[in-house]
């Protein structure tokens, strides 16, 4: 088979984007054919990478065209990537699976592919079933109908006319239940809070994300603090978001916690971008930032180093976060948000507290760093990522998926249709 995987962009826009890369990369490497499709690089192409919206003039005219639509509130609503180049290259491939939408793909993209070609879409946030925002955070109106969203201003008459989320929900609720797309959600979390929302005409399926170990296993922990010229007798702790000061991401929670341990002298590794605002609440700390680490190597060295990470994130799917520190044996302390605790089971490789709940978070981080020892904790965590979340687990259920296509289509009379409905 020849499989399109589709996604915003390259690995650098975001977990979302590189689950969609490394797809494509492992399918490859274990000799499938894939092409990684994306709207937007942020690097030089790999081999099997190519724009979904096309060049030169097609480029231009997908993003102005979105642009347009996205300012007058309708994000993405119409599917120009499709008129403007996808309609002309479907043909070459055997089945389309598509990642990340938001900012980038219209859905009804994925409505005239599956017409035409089995289709798979990989659910890696809310806005598959919301009224476009990705978290809903403590809003449950998608459950019924988004509107009125408090994500979006409302301070301004022109504001106001801009709010068409119960539009955008509309066209996601008729996508799942009128289109033969078969969904995958990451966890059970983000699966139950779609089934909230949406009715579907396929039955959808959960695969959670899966991660090369191979950088986790070049160094102990011990080599990579001294790589980094890290003290090996002092407890670190990592802070790690693309963003650190993205409000959703927590880290003023993590940064109160680490504040209320000053006296445990921890030294904390900043992994991500840093503000001036996140550095003058961190005074008092001993900070040393990494920046935002492209690199895997670089960042399983990063999390390797690390005695504990940090993670308060206040909505989530399935972090790759935690699973690369889960991979580095770094034990997480942090919020029970979304699917963390799917990853994550309390005292046994890792502490989680209730999000929000400052106090309890304080008294965790307190007593990870007073332990002795946290290596066994560590250890577990471990072995729980080669166990559920391995590179060869997640392309293994994928291909699985993927060959039901074709051991259908050994039969002429098959119609992609009723494959997906397997």
């Amino acid at each position: 088979m020849k499989i399109a995987i589709i996604s915003k962009s390259d690995r650098f826009s975001g977990g979302a984007s590189r689950v969609a890369e490394d797809l494509a990369l492992w399918l490859n490497e274990a000799g499938h054919q894939a092409d990684h499709l994306i709207a937007f690089s942020n690097q030089e192409p790999l081999s099997f990478q190519q724009s979904l919206y096309g060049t030169g003039l097609k480029f231009k005219l997908c993003r102005k065209i979105h642009s347009i639509t996205n300012r007058y509130g309708f994000r993405e609503l119409l599917p120009v990537e499709y008129w403007l180049n996808l309609s002309q290259i479907i043909q070459t491939y055997d089945l389309l699976h598509f990642h990340d939408l938001y900012s980038a793909i219209s859905p009804f993209t994925l409505a005239l592919v599956s017409r035409r070609k089995p289709t798979f879409f990989t659910v890696h946030d809310c806005s598959a079933f919301t009224g476009g925002c990705l978290y809903p955070i403590e809003c449950h109106k998608f459950k019924s109908y988004c509107h009125q969203c408090p994500q979006l201003p409302q301070d301004t008459w022109f504001a106001r006319l801009r709010d068409h989320t119960r539009e955008i929900q509309s066209i996601q609720r008729w996508l799942a239940k009128h289109s033969q797309i078969r969904y995958i959600f990451p966890s059970q979390w983000i699966s139950q809070n779609g089934n909230l929302a949406l009715s579907f005409k396929i039955p959808p399926v959960i695969i959670p994300y899966g991660i090369d170990l191979k950088f986790f296993n070049e160094q102990t922990k011990e080599k990579a603090k001294a790589a980094l010229n890290l003290p090996q007798g002092r407890k670190i702790v990592a802070i790690s978001a693309n963003y650190l000061a993205a409000s959703h991401k927590g880290v003023r929670y993590a940064i109160a916690a680490l504040q209320s341990c000053r006296d445990l002298s921890p030294l904390v590794l900043a992994v991500g971008h840093c503000n001036d605002e996140l550095r003058e609440v961190c005074q008092g700390l001993d900070l040393r930032e990494m920046g935002f680490l492209s690199n895997p190597k670089r960042l399983a060295q990063a999390y390797l180093a690390s005695d504990l990470m940090l993670f308060c994130s206040l909505a989530d799917n399935l972090p790759l976060t935690i699973l690369e520190a889960m991979a580095a044996s770094t034990v997480i302390v942090g919020f029970a948000t979304g699917g963390v605790p799917e990853m994550i089971q309390n005292g046994r490789n890792g502490i989680l507290v209730e999000p929000t709940n400052q106090e309890a978070l304080n008294q965790a981080l307190r007593q990870a760093l007073s332990s002795n020892d946290i290596t066994t904790m560590g250890q577990q965590a471990r072995q729980d990522v080669e166990n559920n979340f391995s590179q060869s687990l997640f392309l293994q259920k994928h291909i699985e998926l993927y060959q039901e296509l074709e051991e259908f289509s050994l039969s002429k009379s098959t119609t992609p249709e009723q494959i997906l409905s397997v």
